[in-house]
């Protein structure tokens, strides 16, 4: 069986000694009150439960020379009407801008369906000036 919190705090209180006084003959001070979940188990939110829209780390492998424009864009462009304050930013617009354009050309302007969770995308940049 498991302890609840307040009971695992009253355990080692317990355990500190029988006698309301510290070492130095002054009495403890009151223990702080469990709060009212402290039933309950601590539980981090699952997959399931993760909201849809969270932004992720994603990898890509760019042109230096889009690399270097985009960056310069940024510069150019961050505290200006229409322009982008990140990379993350310019890169997700530009990502669903291109997302609309292939759903609008290859799928009837409708989302593609999710991937199969057992694939993953194994494409690499080709290696070029190297052999």
């Amino acid at each position: 069986m498991t302890m609840s919190r307040a009971d695992r705090l009253a355990d080692r209180l317990s355990k500190r000694g029988s006698g309301s006084e510290g070492d130095d003959g002054r009495a403890d001070p009151p223990a702080e009150a469990a709060p009212e979940d402290a039933d309950q188990p601590d539980t981090k939110p699952g997959p399931e439960e993760e909201p849809e829209d969270v932004r992720g780390k994603f990898q890509a492998y760019v042109l230096r020379s889009v690399q270097d424009e985009a960056k310069a864009i940024v510069y150019w462009t961050n505290n200006r009407p229409g322009g982008y304050a990140s990379l993350t930013e310019l890169a997700e617009h530009a990502l669903q801008r291109e997302i609309e354009r292939m759903r609008a050309e290859f799928n009837g302007g409708q989302p593609f369906p999710p991937m199969p969770p057992d694939q993953k995308l194994t494409t690499r940049p080709p290696r070029r000036g190297r052999r």
